[in-house]
């Protein structure tokens, strides 16, 4: 889902960064398998989900232009509502 989400708005101003636990990219790749991503992945993210007050993997933190914080933990349907919402609110700004 989160690679087609990438793709659904490669033109538009978007991007999805995961924040992995994980030490390293080899063992994060281990643990993967064949599963390929088409976004951006940071290792050594512990402090980050610690700050942020991660219980459970995936938690899912959707931010605005600002870097504030607005949905967190969507998914499905809702983490595309989500980013919506946020790009159309960007295409009002611009637009005034």
């Amino acid at each position: 889902h989160l690679n087609a989400l990438v793709k659904r708005h490669k033109n538009d101003p978007f991007a999805l960064v995961a924040v992995n636990c994980h030490d390293n990219q080899e063992e994060f790749l281990e643990g993967q398998g064949e599963i390929k991503t088409d976004y951006t992945s940071i290792f050594g993210g512990a402090p980050i989900a610690e700050a942020w007050g991660v219980n459970g993997f995936p938690t899912m933190f959707v931010l605005d232009e600002t870097g504030k914080i607005r949905f967190k933990d969507v998914r499905g349907e809702a983490l595309d509502d989500a980013v919506k919402q946020l790009l159309d609110e960007l295409t009002e700004k611009a637009s005034k």
